[in-house]
């Protein structure tokens, strides 16, 4: 099957028909060349393969490999993202064409996050900022997978960050709501957001450094959140208190 540039591009920012979209992501487990090719029109993955290459070795790809989660299928129009900074490049780049990249490792979950917010740079985020009609659809991707409401006036409660995307990806085969920002110095931060508890009381945010970066996590009982970004525990934490009042 040969499918032109456009098309391909059309894939990439969800704009193509459900059955033609799962047509491509089936061609792609298979061929090698349309990877590639999907890959190259991809304006994510050099910055994050040159992330990647900056790593301090191949046993930090593998303990990612070990670590990362598993994204379920969803809807074409919810796919843009996570194919595009998920299946396409640390799948490829991880030995894997496919939505899998190996079982989730007996690990903190905030580490496992912040493990993989750690490849973002200010270029990641800069080229994959979403518009406004396509962030609006990402935004009820996310609330359709996760079941809760989420609301862009809330998400843009914090001045320092501007919001760029949102996508869906997975947690130990629960869906994870990844809010990604950009504050006005570049850096990359993110808020995430999967179902479940997490220790200690409800709505007590804890925040703690993983793999270089500042982490502030909470639950409500429901849902649990973490804001990863920067290496400012305080900064993260101010940051995270705004976002946890609208949420």
């Amino acid at each position: 099957m040969t499918y032109s540039d456009q098309e391909l591009l059309a894939f990439l920012d969800g704009r193509l028909d459900e059955k033609r979209t799962a047509e491509i992501e089936q061609t792609m487990r298979i061929d090698q060349d349309l990877e590639t090719r999907v890959m190259d029109l991809d304006p994510v993955a050099a910055p994050v393969r040159d992330a990647m290459k900056a790593l301090p070795g191949d046993h930090v790809l593998m303990d990612l490999k070990r670590a990362a989660p598993f994204a379920p299928q969803a809807k074409a129009s919810s796919l843009q993202w996570s194919k595009l900074a998920a299946v396409l490049v640390l799948g490829a780049l991880l030995g894997s064409g496919a939505m899998w990249f190996g079982q989730p490792a007996p690990e903190d979950w905030r580490s496992r996050i912040a493990q993989y917010q750690s490849l973002y740079v200010a270029e990641t985020v800069r080229l994959t900022t979403a518009s406004a009609e396509t962030l609006e659809r990402q935004l009820d991707a996310a609330v359709d997978t996760l079941g809760r409401p989420l609301e862009q006036q809330g998400l843009d409660a914090p001045a320092l960050l501007s919001l760029a995307r949102v996508q869906v990806l997975g947690l130990d085969d629960e869906p994870l709501i990844q809010i990604v920002y950009q504050a006005d110095d570049g850096r990359p931060f993110a808020l995430c957001i999967t179902t479940g508890t997490g220790a200690g009381d409800p709505d007590v945010a804890k925040s703690e450094m993983f793999h270089g970066l500042a982490t502030t996590a909470w639950h409500d009982g429901s849902f649990r959140y973490i804001l990863v970004g920067g290496k400012d525990l305080t900064e993260t934490e101010q940051l995270a208190l705004q976002l946890k009042a609208f949420l």
